[in-house]
């Protein structure tokens, strides 16, 4: 084909040209990148980062273009001039970010880049959004034609593949058939595949525990704070609580005993896992007998302090109250300052009546934590129990200052103050 049949379009004047819009799609993308901060903030903290295609980018793209389509129409509706890239560190980000813009813009076109490669095959892997610039972005710098952003969005580990192969591959002048080369980027990028997903099996696993622990713990606080406020409310006599200890116990001495599996061989994390669940399903007897078979492995020491203490919870909920406190004091034996078996045990000495092991449980727990709520709270209740009236006012403004305003604080003050006026002399009145 003769070259007179092609436009060959002068660089010095697109040059000219694009320069001249560079400042307005800076301004641009700017804006477009702040409004992503705000739509995804709420959920997550990527790293976000925004650039204009350069013109020497921009002109090789168009050339291109045009060898392909011979219309200068066409080719110069380049998609990619302004483009973002947010950067996150889970796969499981990808989708929620996915789900953002989609909720929050104006969907052109959808690519997931390297999903056609096959099993054998290795290469850059991202997620690829076209979207439409708002219209008041637009109005805002007075631009009067529709513009596109390209959105990518990667884990870390995919960004930083695909900043290297850039460099390796793009730029490099060695032949593209080079076989050793190839095997060697295949290599490195199923590496980094496999980290993505083992990241993301492990923030999985991490994030069940962690709810798991999160019930465990509310619902042994909420007990125990039921079964107190209660008694403050009420302004009860205190019983005698050893009885019904002695006898529950009694009957439920076997919790404690090796449990046989048979046969079957759980990995400990799997084990702690499924005694989280029957936990937190109320299925306490299952749990310390879960808990109680990990003990029995040769566990290290940190293990030992978490299963102790998580053990303690259980036997708390099952009324095994004697059996609780040699469980977080089991704990303490391995570890004097761990303030989460201080605060449990002062929580259970409390329960118990038993005011100045609690106190002193508490005291310990406050000198190792200072700045946390729960144990100042606990140890006014326990100082309104030994009629130490202002330093449970104390311990309350004390908590105020971690959570203001907090409910259940503002309610007790006035526990406390209306057991004050009840003792106060009537002579003060």
């Amino acid at each position: 084909m003769s070259s007179s049949k092609h436009s060959i379009p002068d660089r010095r004047e697109l040059e000219k040209k694009y320069e001249l819009k560079r400042h307005q799609y800076e301004d641009i993308l700017y804006d477009i990148q702040q409004r992503l901060i705000e739509v995804i903030k709420g959920f997550m903290h990527p790293t976000i980062k925004g650039r204009v295609k350069s013109f020497d980018s921009y002109y090789n793209k168009l050339l291109k273009r045009l060898t392909k389509f011979n219309d200068i129409n066409i080719a110069n509706d380049i998609t990619d001039i302004l483009g973002i890239r947010i950067i996150c560190p889970f796969l499981e980000n990808i989708k929620t970010i996915e789900e953002l813009i989609d909720a929050n813009y104006d969907i052109i076109e959808s690519d997931h880049k390297g999903m056609e490669h096959s099993f054998k095959e290795f290469g850059y892997v991202s997620t690829h959004h076209l979207i439409a610039v708002p219209n008041d972005i637009l109005s805002n710098h007075q631009v009067n034609k529709d513009l596109i952003c390209e959105i990518q969005i990667c884990t870390t580990l995919q960004d930083a593949w695909s900043e290297i192969e850039h460099e390796l591959v793009y730029k490099a002048e060695y032949s593209p058939y080079d076989e050793t080369v190839k095997r060697k980027l295949a290599a490195l990028n199923a590496n980094l595949t496999l980290s993505d997903i083992l990241f993301q099996e492990i923030r999985d696993y991490q994030k069940k525990i962690q709810s798991e622990l999160n019930k465990r713990r509310n619902t042994f606080i909420k007990q125990v704070e039921t079964n107190d406020i209660q008694y403050l409310e009420q302004d009860i006599i205190e019983q005698d609580v050893q009885m019904n200890v002695v006898k529950k116990e009694d009957t439920s001495s076997d919790n404690n005993k090796p449990v046989q599996y048979n046969n079957v061989r759980y990995k400990i994390n799997d084990l702690l896992l499924e005694a989280l669940d029957a936990h937190n399903n109320n299925h306490f007897s299952k749990a310390i007998e879960i808990y109680t078979k990990i003990l029995t492995y040769n566990t290290p020491k940190n293990i030992q302090i978490i299963v102790h203490i998580h053990r303690g919870i259980a036997n708390f909920a099952e009324a095994n109250y004697n059996y609780s406190i040699k469980d977080f004091t089991n704990a303490l034996a391995l570890d004097k300052d761990n303030y989460k078996a201080l605060y449990y045990r002062g929580l259970i000495q409390r329960f118990l009546h038993n005011y100045q092991f609690s106190l002193n449980d508490l005291n310990r727990c406050i000198e190792l934590e200072p700045y946390k709520f729960y144990p100042y709270y606990n140890r006014a209740q326990v100082y309104l129990h030994l009629n130490d009236y202002p330093s449970a006012l104390s311990d309350c403004e004390k908590a105020l200052k971690i959570k203001p305003d907090s409910p259940k604080v503002l309610k007790f003050i006035k526990i406390i103050k209306s057991r004050m006026n009840l003792e106060m002399p009537s002579d003060f009145l």
